[in-house]
């Protein structure tokens, strides 16, 4: 068996996340990504048992974001990255999660999180 990695790259979401005043009253943009790894997947069988639903993914990234408003990116990145390990039965789970309204106003390319589980 081949290990297997699978990502999702800058899946773009809109929701209620940060600790000051505006950030709890407007949701922002932010950008999740993640990789998952695998290792008990027989990927030399060309069947969809042995693979991963991307929509599931996307669709479970986006049901804990829209769980609650979440305080810290970190903390959200972490919720995501058990929910990620959980649905998919993946060995190891990686969440970056960038926010540019962070970014912006520190005149910063990009600040982001990374959680592993």
């Amino acid at each position: 068996m081949q290990p297997l990695k699978i990502g999702i790259d800058r899946l773009e979401l809109v929701t209620s996340v940060g600790i000051y005043a505006g950030e709890k009253q407007e949701k922002q943009t932010i950008f999740v990504s993640a990789e998952l790894w695998f290792t008990g997947m027989q990927i030399e069988i060309d069947d969809m048992k042995q693979s991963v639903d991307y929509d599931m993914l996307s669709d479970t990234i986006r049901g804990v974001a829209a769980e609650r408003h979440y305080e810290l990116i970190e903390n959200l990145a972490l919720h995501i990255g058990r929910g990620l390990k959980a649905a998919a039965n993946a060995e190891r789970v990686s969440v970056r999660i960038d926010k540019p309204l962070a970014a912006n106003k520190n005149r910063a390319a990009s600040i982001y999180v990374v959680v592993e589980t």
